[in-house]
């Protein structure tokens, strides 16, 4: 099988275009047989053919300046005195390799574009944990080459930022084994609201809102103290972050009797329809999250991921590395505030995604959510170059 047409040939290719030459094929039947350009291999034969042996005269050969350009078909290869060119695919494609490490060896950036990115971008990402993706929105024109290349000239070090500055840099830890003798949910409170349930659900209502729910917990265990509750719209993976006095079903609940005044229960409706958790005990009252208490109405539907599934609500567990940019794991959140939630998930929302073609959740989100209900959540836009991911955000 050939590598595609805009491709570079591979040793492959290069073996094929040996195999025909040696059979008179001409190069329109090679550029068919590897649907390639015929051009491109004419010219990767004139470009890589070599000298083979030794002349006794300084005559060249009749094919030396037209095709097929060598002589590997020719029937008196061995008895003509003439200079004779070759096509080896191994030498071809030793030459094709040399040539590759020799230009990318090259730095294809001035002086300028170093200062320029060592004065604009590399602050953004050194204290205000930018990533990669967001300055190339954000600062294009200041980053003439691609994101590869960025990170190349990174390990070269021949830009302020250092891998340690990059957000994705880190080393992956083992996974702790799970604790069999930690208190449980009640399966009973399961029963209609399994993961099985879910897809059952999504199934029937496609077009249903999705929120997935979780919590984050500060120093370690996490029950002693504050903790938060986050909620995140799948589509637009856009969240909201809420203090939690304790990792405590009735905490939880006050959150979702809050949301309800806030929002009115027909927008509840319309925004929470589906809300996809974990099986933590902070989760074990359903029922306090899906009806109206007042009238008993049921407004939303809680289902529970599978034990140890986490994937089944990924977009809630990777939108976590947001607050671990700002909290990194360890850190006592006794000192916040819920205003400092509302701080750090407007930072957090305001910041592109390469997965919502480099818009914003904020931006995303804002149709479907509305501009008054954005503003009763307490999530504010923050200007692009004013984002802040680090530990500094709530030192300001």
């Amino acid at each position: 099988m050939s590598t595609p047409k805009y491709k570079h040939f591979s040793f492959e290719d290069r073996c094929v275009i040996e195999e025909y030459l040696n059979h008179h094929y001409n190069f329109t039947q090679i550029s068919n047989r590897l649907n390639k350009n015929r051009t491109s291999i004419s010219k990767e034969v004139f470009k890589h053919r070599f000298l083979r042996g030794t002349a006794s005269n300084d005559r060249p050969c009749c094919f030396e300046n037209k095709p097929p350009y060598v002589c590997n078909a020719c029937e008196n290869f061995n008895h003509c005195k003439k200079q004779k060119y070759s096509y080896s695919a191994h030498i071809a494609y030793n030459e094709y390799k040399q040539t590759l490490i020799t230009q990318r060896e090259h730095l294809n950036i001035t002086k300028d574009q170093i200062a320029s990115i060592n004065e604009v971008i590399a602050p953004l990402m050194i204290y205000k944990n930018h990533s990669v993706n967001q300055v190339y929105i954000t600062h294009s024109n200041l980053l003439p080459f691609s994101k590869p290349t960025f990170y190349k000239y990174i390990d070269l070090g021949i830009l302020n930022v250092r891998n340690i500055d990059l957000q994705r840099k880190v080393k992956w830890k083992f996974k702790k084994e799970y604790d069999y003798h930690k208190e449980k949910v009640d399966t009973s409170i399961k029963v209609n609201r399994f993961y099985t349930d879910f897809k059952d659900y999504m199934e029937h209502n496609p077009n249903a809102s999705i929120v997935e729910m979780d919590t984050v917990i500060g120093t370690q265990g996490g029950k002693g103290g504050k903790c938060m509750l986050t909620l995140l719209f799948r589509q637009f993976n856009f969240m909201l972050i809420y203090l939690l006095p304790y990792k405590k079903s009735v905490y939880v609940t006050e959150v979702f009797n809050s949301i309800k005044n806030i929002l009115g229960i027909d927008e509840f409706k319309r925004l929470f329809e589906v809300i996809l958790t974990d099986n933590g005990t902070e989760f074990a009252d359903p029922e306090s999250i899906e009806f109206n208490l007042d009238t008993g109405e049921k407004i939303c539907s809680v289902f529970y991921c599978d034990p140890n599934c986490s994937w089944q609500k990924g977009s809630i567990e990777k939108n976590h590395e947001f607050i671990r940019y700002i909290l990194p794991k360890g850190t006592s959140f006794a000192s916040l505030e819920q205003k400092d939630c509302f701080l750090i998930a407007s930072h957090i929302n305001s910041t592109p995604r390469l997965s919502l073609n480099n818009n914003s959740p904020y931006d995303c989100a804002l149709l479907f959510l509305g501009q008054n209900n954005i503003n009763k959540l307490n999530i504010k836009k923050i200007d692009y170059d004013d984002i802040d991911l680090s530990y500094r955000l709530l030192k300001k």
